[in-house]
């Protein structure tokens, strides 16, 4: 491994540290966050300096967001498939308590 080490402006770094604190919310050690970090500027620079032209940027972040948003739908119903599953679920609980009381069969809680 090598280690790098380079002077940046204040509002650089204030960004940096907001950047950290999101993926430390996701779990990442501060160490990890920074390379993290220095990575994904790394890929973005490689795909920008690998795609010049403007229109396939465009295209691709077209792409890319109307993938986000068949995604985002798709989480929508799964969301929705969850509560009615969770609601069917406390039914069923409910009248499976109901026929043990009805039968006499003791249920502790």
């Amino acid at each position: 491994m090598i280690r790098i080490s380079f002077e940046i402006t204040d509002e650089s770094f204030e960004e940096i540290k907001e950047l950290v604190a999101d993926f430390e919310k996701d779990g990442f050690t501060e160490e990890d966050a920074y390379r993290a970090i220095f990575e994904m500027g790394i890929k973005a620079y490689q795909i920008e300096r690998d795609n010049p032209n403007e229109d396939d940027l465009r295209r691709q972040l077209i792409s890319m967001a109307s993938k986000y948003s068949a995604m985002k739908f798709k989480n929508f119903q799964l969301m929705r498939d969850n509560q009615t599953l969770e609601i069917r679920l406390k039914g069923y609980e409910s009248e499976n308590r109901y026929l043990k009381k009805t039968l006499g069969i003791r249920v502790d809680e």
